[in-house]
């Protein structure tokens, strides 16, 4: 069953050293649920200051900037996990770096997989910490002439054809491998949040969907996450 972590803490009451430090935590505990078929998904927020609260009423907006209501604490991520039952989510959410000074309201998701198509559950994730700012490891993605130059595994060159760095746009390359052989491939950009996500469709054979976040653990070091 799917659980929801809302994380819940006065935004005030972390220092940078502490806030860093959370965010490693939370990125190490992110993939040890990932290896354990228990990790869905998990992201911070940015500060309360930036929400804005949207209300209907007689069929017309009401939009203010803010949350609906000032709190000593606000949300500040979530975690969606698999868990058995209550117990183990309540395990999980015990582990949660933030629960040591905030709260965390742990939430069943309703099953909706009768509507949804069938899907492959495996998952491979990988992760590593590189010296450069968030931007930095973005642009790197974005930039066509650079990410030529590092994509693929040692040792493999590419040519691109087409790079259209916009949800929804195509991107076709042919990958040259070390022993002389070249490989097609066509994929597109399903979802794009600078500076922090990048998603990819791989249409031809063989299809996946790989999702690549970026954390700024500090203004110079950047948690890469690659999950397919």
């Amino acid at each position: 069953m799917k659980y929801m972590l809302l994380i819940y803490g006065a935004e005030t009451c972390w220092t940078e050293e502490e806030r860093r430090e959370c965010m490693q935590e939370s990125l190490e505990l992110c993939e040890e649920l990932a290896t354990q078929g228990k990790f869905v998904a998990a992201s911070p927020l940015h500060s309360v200051v930036t929400a804005t609260t949207l209300r209907i009423r007689d069929g017309k907006r009401q939009i203010t900037d803010g949350p609906f209501a000032e709190t000593a604490e606000q949300l500040g991520g979530y975690y969606i996990i698999e868990a058995q039952n209550l117990d183990e989510a309540i395990d999980i959410a015990s582990r949660v770096p933030p629960a040591k000074v905030g709260s965390v309201e742990i939430r069943p998701i309703f099953d909706m997989s009768g509507l949804e198509e069938s899907k492959d559950d495996r998952t491979f994730l990988s992760a590593r910490t590189i010296p450069y700012s968030r931007n930095e490891v973005f642009r790197a993605f974005a930039t066509p002439e650079v990410l030529a130059k590092w994509w693929g595994p040692d040792g493999f060159t590419n040519t691109f054809h087409e790079f259209d760095f916009r949800p929804g746009g195509s991107w076709r390359f042919i990958m040259h491998g070390p022993d002389g052989k070249n490989y097609d491939n066509e994929s597109i950009f399903k979802q794009i949040v600078a500076p922090e996500l990048v998603q990819i469709e791989h249409v031809c054979e063989p299809h996946f969907v790989l999702t690549i976040t970026l954390a700024a653990l500090s203004p110079s070091e950047t948690r890469v996450v690659w999950r397919m």
